[in-house]
């Protein structure tokens, strides 16, 4: 379990944490799929605050199955989809990165080719920080 104020790691069943002593909360469930794609939608602009690894990965799922069958039943429109999820792709990741508590404009590591996104994949796959100047740990 996460201390909810230094974030470090405590045994499941400690009431404590051990190095800063507060109070340890038991997690929130993660995100569901359905909820992260109408997260996805509603915070379409929104480059505040943090989005939790689910509804990272699960946004970033379903573009790419829409993606996908768009891509093969009517690949003439497959550039109308990816220039409406753009945006909202953008915010999400930025999200991500103020979850993991880096700066929104380390997006742009991933112009860097190959190089950039590797980074960047390891940064989208990394557990949620405390809470920190982007907002409270969405964990709790």
């Amino acid at each position: 379990m996460y201390c909810k104020k230094c974030g470090n790691v405590s045994p499941d069943s400690a009431a404590f944490c051990a190095t800063c002593g507060a109070a340890m909360a038991e997690p929130k469930p993660s995100v569901s799929f359905l909820d992260a794609i109408k997260l996805f939608f509603t915070r379409y602009t929104d480059f505040n605050g943090r989005s939790r690894r689910s509804e990272y990965w699960f946004a970033s799922l379903f573009n790419f199955l829409v993606s996908a069958v768009i891509s093969t039943a009517l690949p003439d429109f497959a550039w109308i989809w990816s220039l409406a999820v753009l945006i909202p792709g953008i915010a999400i990741g930025v999200r991500r990165l103020h979850d993991i508590g880096k700066a929104g404009t380390w997006y742009l590591i991933n112009l860097i080719p190959l190089v950039g996104q590797i980074i960047f994949l390891v940064w989208a796959c990394q557990d949620s920080t405390a809470d920190n100047q982007w907002g409270p740990n969405p964990k709790y």
